[in-house]
């Protein structure tokens, strides 16, 4: 009948879902078994090697003797070599190379260049890059262009520690279009490589690049080289003095008081962007002599542009206490007093 063939239904849902729900509980408790067991592999191979290795990189003389790891500890004692690897310099770095071939990881890493885990194959780009395998330079360049942010990077890294000159033409034609790289990584990356061999490549890039690639690198060089962004940064204003991203972009990376006097046209820019980050240099490099120009910005009609003018006014070299007084009680404009009132409120100034 309809109502039986209803209840035969229904009980073979809730015979499916019981199935279903005890498969996801199995599925889930063999995947926390198996962390389990790698979190104890991983720490079991810690606390092993992790004073050999140590020792190893650390004295001279003959190494002590080694213990052969296991096949499924490999990963973890490379994962551990490339840590302390990482941290090393000079001999200390090639004593651990010479450790490195006898459990093979030049030819784990190479298989694993290709692999579908992305932590597998930054882990094989790292150790490559560490062996200074210039055998693998083709396949790291590969690994260069690679989607992912962190490979690329990773591959940049190795390339770097492999031929820095040789990799340098072609991690900046990479850089223009991997802002995305981590900015203090890259920095220490570039030191790695040397500022003779990294400055003009990467001034070079900068200038060669179209006016709209521009402003998401600038900020990302500042943090790397801040000297080479403000020399890229003014070249830059005099190639491109009207071009609202650029100029934007630009502004708050100028390190040089001397071209404040250049600059001074920006504050009456049609774009409220730039008369905000024109306020905002004018108070990190300005003296008194830009005083008359932040005091106008605070009648600005746009409210972040006379709110970085009033700050830019408390930051200026040479501004005192009776001076600041004397700015406050000249003011005729309301909205310049207030904005300026609030400043000295939020800075404390007595």
């Amino acid at each position: 009948t309809g109502s039986e063939l209803v209840v035969l239904i229904a009980w073979r849902s809730a015979q499916v879902a019981a199935l279903a729900s005890a498969l996801m509980i199995a599925i889930s408790l063999f995947v926390r078994a198996r962390l389990w067991r790698e979190e104890r592999l991983r720490d079991s191979v810690i606390a092993t090697w992790r004073p050999l290795l140590a020792r190893i990189a650390l004295e001279q003389g003959d190494p002590p003797a080694l213990p052969k790891p296991r096949r499924r500890e490999l990963p973890h004692l490379m994962e551990e070599w490339n840590a302390i690897h990482d941290a090393l310099k000079g001999e200390a770095a090639a004593r651990l190379n010479e450790l490195a071939p006898r459990f093979g990881f030049d030819v784990t890493a190479r298989r694993a260049l290709h692999a579908g885990n992305i932590s597998d194959r930054i882990l094989a780009i790292r150790t490559l890059g560490n062996l200074r395998d210039a055998s693998s330079w083709k396949d790291l360049q590969e690994q260069l262009v690679s989607e992912n942010a962190l490979v690329s990077f990773y591959a940049a890294a190795a390339l770097v520690s492999i031929d820095a000159p040789r990799a340098m033409p072609s991690i900046m034609r990479e850089l223009s279009e991997r802002e995305t790289w981590p900015a203090e990584a890259m920095a220490r990356l570039l030191t790695d490589a040397g500022a003779d061999i990294s400055r003009e490549p990467i001034r070079a890039l900068m200038l060669s690049l179209a006016a709209d690639k521009v402003p998401p690198l600038l900020p990302w060089l500042a943090h790397v080289d801040a000297v080479l962004a403000s020399e890229v940064a003014v070249e830059l204003l005099s190639r491109y003095p009207d071009h609202e991203g650029v100029v934007a972009a630009a502004l708050p990376v100028v390190q040089d008081p001397a071209e404040l006097g250049r600059l001074a046209r920006y504050a009456d820019s049609p774009s409220a962007r730039v008369r905000e980050h024109f306020a905002e240099t004018c108070g990190r490099l300005g003296a008194l002599e830009q005083e008359a120009l932040l005091v106008r910005l605070m009648g600005d009609r746009v409210w972040w542009v006379r709110y970085r003018a009033a700050q830019g006014l408390l930051k200026l070299k040479g501004m005192t206490d009776a001076r600041l007084l004397a700015v406050r009680a000249n003011l005729t404009d309301r909205y310049a007093s207030d904005m300026l009132d609030q400043a000295v409120a939020e800075a404390g100034v007595p």
